[in-house]
């Protein structure tokens, strides 16, 4: 088994037909979660019997594998649309059109000259709302005098993360969201200025902000499937 830098050992196995990473460490508690895609990731300590976790967690396990195949064919059945900030959009490759991208929103088409130019629309247009927001909202949360450096990555499982010294990374896929979610993201990161962890006092702040917050959680996991199912947001994040 490969080892990483913190000593970890990971392998592989198939439970009732479903894909399982097992990574094996120095931790104290056993963690399970089910992603998008419906596969399963078990963090257990060195010497512990995985299938006891799965045989545990079992029917809670398959209940949200059911729901992530729901929610996966729901977003499949809109596959032929562009979602950007919450508006769903038809798209047109458009041989005339010799560089860049625009929006007819009298349509609600896309005309994009190439893959590469409607990538870089999006990620142009991402950072404007980011900047926008993060700025009204740093404000109001008292915290803009310690916002450090923004930038836009292709995270493989986080809408957006805080370094220690509070510089924000945030994912591409936050363009397909409406703004009550997108600034849900942008609260509990900044939040982060002021509580590095999930502590009570954390969720205290944030739900000072975003008083909805619990609600845009839960909906956020449609959007993600979304994004990782679409054809247009897979040009993007591939």
């Amino acid at each position: 088994m490969p080892r990483s830098r913190d000593d970890s050992a990971t392998e592989e196995m198939v439970y009732e037909g479903i894909p399982v990473k097992i990574v094996r460490k120095n931790v104290k508690n056993l963690r399970i979660s089910v992603h998008s895609d419906c596969t399963v990731r078990l963090t257990i300590p060195k010497g512990c019997d995985p299938l006891d976790l799965l045989e545990k967690k079992r029917d809670w396990m398959l209940d949200k594998i059911e729901n992530n195949r729901s929610l996966r064919e729901r977003c499949e059945s809109r596959s032929d649309r562009m979602l950007l900030f919450g508006k769903e959009f038809a798209m047109q490759l458009d041989a005339d059109l010799k560089k860049g991208c625009y929006i007819d929103t009298e349509t609600m088409t896309i005309h994009y000259a190439s893959v590469a130019d409607f990538g870089k629309f999006v990620k142009k247009a991402l950072e404007e709302r980011i900047e926008q927001r993060i700025c009204m909202i740093s404000s109001a949360m008292g915290v803009s005098d310690h916002v450090g450096n923004i930038t836009i990555r292709k995270q493989r499982s986080r809408w957006a993360s805080c370094s220690h010294v509070n510089n924000f990374n945030f994912n591409i896929r936050m363009a397909a969201l409406p703004l009550k979610f997108f600034d849900y993201i942008i609260v509990h990161e900044l939040a982060h200025i002021r509580e590095k962890n999930h502590s009570p006092r954390f969720w205290a702040i944030v739900a000072k902000h975003c008083s909805n917050y619990m609600i845009c959680r839960k909906h956020l996991k449609e959007y993600w499937i979304f994004c990782n199912t679409n054809v247009y947001w897979k040009a993007l994040i591939e």
